[in-house]
């Protein structure tokens, strides 16, 4: 019982650092888009149903972040050869420079944060947490949950 008991605590702290992050960050930039940013940077130009399934996103969730992304000009717009009916987003200089200036941003305030931690103690946290997050890509997804309206979910399984 003592081991459950730690992983709810490491839970705990693990959803703490987040929250704390997410409040700090929210503040000054769209989260989501963000996410879109560097998707696009890392494996860009994508399609949006690309972007979409790739964030777990729905479909009108990217058309508008996509439209505010092309608006301030981070992301570009251009056909796609191999499908006429869509086109591929990739992502702008202006865009690959609020991705640099983000990081850069979190990478400072991090640092202050930890600016009275030991070098072991940092070193040990970064693979402490490279290894949770493999894992959490080990894991994948959840499955989706069944489509439809729930009451006829609920009345298919009674049946």
């Amino acid at each position: 019982m003592p081991q459950r008991n730690e992983d709810a605590e490491l839970a705990r702290a693990v959803m703490e650092l987040i929250d704390q992050g997410h409040r700090r960050i929210s503040r000054r930039i769209d989260l989501t888009r963000v996410r879109v940013l560097g998707l696009l940077s890392a494996r860009g130009p994508l399609r949006p149903r690309d972007i979409a399934a790739e964030l777990g996103l729905t479909a009108s969730a990217t058309s508008r972040h996509l439209t505010a992304l092309e608006r301030d000009g981070h992301v570009a717009v251009e056909a796609d050869p191999a499908d006429s009916r869509t086109f591929l987003v990739r992502v702008a200089p202006a865009g690959q420079a609020e991705i640099d200036a983000t990081v850069d941003a979190g990478a400072a305030v991090f640092a202050q944060v930890i600016a009275d931690w030991p070098a072991e103690d940092v070193t040990a946290a970064r693979v402490l947490i490279t290894r949770l997050n493999e894992a959490w890509a080990r894991r994948g997804d959840t499955p989706a949950p069944p489509a439809g309206p729930r009451w006829q979910r609920a009345r298919t399984k009674e049946d």
